[in-house]
């Protein structure tokens, strides 16, 4: 695993967390999709829900840098400033898909929330009026991904309130400042702008607009050179766009399965969903797996 210079996961809202599950809302393609292929999929972090995804993180580095200005080093303020401005302007995207071997992120996206009326919501809103929620074990989720040997793997929460967001920044670009106006030569200098960057982008694959605070969400995320990857990567259709993802291959869930459950949304025909799930699971060898129905009383045309 890759290893910074500021120890962020050590802060909160990241040292407190304990969980026994993590749970992936998904569609009914998708979950048929994970079953048979027995294949986790990480989705390219530029083709999430959040239109600001990474940019959000550069967006609030740049106002700190603003009121922090007059006390940081004048190279190191310029240098940041100009990377900040960089990662968040229009053309980021079609540059950066240019630079040969640069650390890509992929990102399984899971949450804490069992049961959430509104992530249902996310998932019922096409003609299949049916989302489903896997549950993983959280350890043997961990181990799996972390098994692989990837360049960079790392989880955790997603932080979404803004003061912890502020404060993480601040201590980090003060912290990097200092080093800087220590650094004995060029070389030196040069190295510290490169430790805050690793910094700021892995923060960026973590912190989120408090807008999102309700999908509570939990990421796994995993880092691969571009270039180097390319042809292992998969596409999915989307609105037009082709979406990249990597798959990953779970344990044979005959052997160790880390999939523990299976919830359908309350939106779901209750008759015939369970027993279509389970036919499914069975299909796939995932024999043992339980498979509920959601038990929010929502008023549905399907109920």
């Amino acid at each position: 695993m890759k290893k910074t210079n500021y120890d962020y996961f050590k802060t909160e809202p990241f040292k407190s967390f304990s969980t026994k599950e993590l749970y992936h809302y998904t569609s009914p393609k998708a979950l048929k999709g994970i079953l048979k292929s027995n294949n986790l999929w990480f989705s390219n972090i530029y083709f999430l829900n959040d239109k600001s995804e990474m940019k959000y993180t550069y967006m609030l580095a740049l106002e700190l840098l603003k009121h922090f200005k007059k006390d940081l080093d004048t190279e190191f303020y310029t240098k940041l400033n100009s990377l900040s401005e960089y990662m968040t302007c229009n053309t980021y995207y079609a540059e950066e898909s240019e630079v040969f071997a640069r650390l890509e992120y992929y990102v399984l996206c899971l949450s804490t929330a069992n049961n959430c009326l509104s992530l249902w919501s996310n998932y019922t809103k096409t003609n299949d009026n049916t989302g489903y929620s896997i549950a993983f074990s959280f350890e043997k989720l961990k181990d799996c991904v972390e098994s692989k040997g990837y360049e960079f793997v790392e989880s955790a929460p997603v932080c979404y309130e803004i003061a912890k967001q502020k404060e993480m920044l601040s201590d980090t670009i003060l912290k990097f400042n200092e080093k800087f106006k220590n650094a004995k030569n060029g070389k030196e200098k040069q190295v510290t702008i490169w430790d805050i960057i690793d910094n700021l982008k892995i923060y960026s694959v973590f912190l989120k607009h408090p807008a999102f605070i309700m999908e509570n969400e939990y990421r796994i995320v995993i880092g691969i050179r571009t270039h180097s990857h390319d042809e292992n990567c998969e596409f999915e259709i989307q609105n037009g766009i082709f979406v990249p993802h990597i798959e990953h291959e779970m344990p044979d869930p005959e052997e160790s399965s880390i999939i523990n459950s299976i919830t359908i949304s309350p939106t779901c025909d209750k008759d015939l969903a369970v027993y279509s799930v389970r036919k499914l699971a069975n299909s796939t060898k995932h024999y043992n797996l339980i498979i509920k129905t959601s038990d929010i009383p929502l008023r549905t045309q399907a109920n």
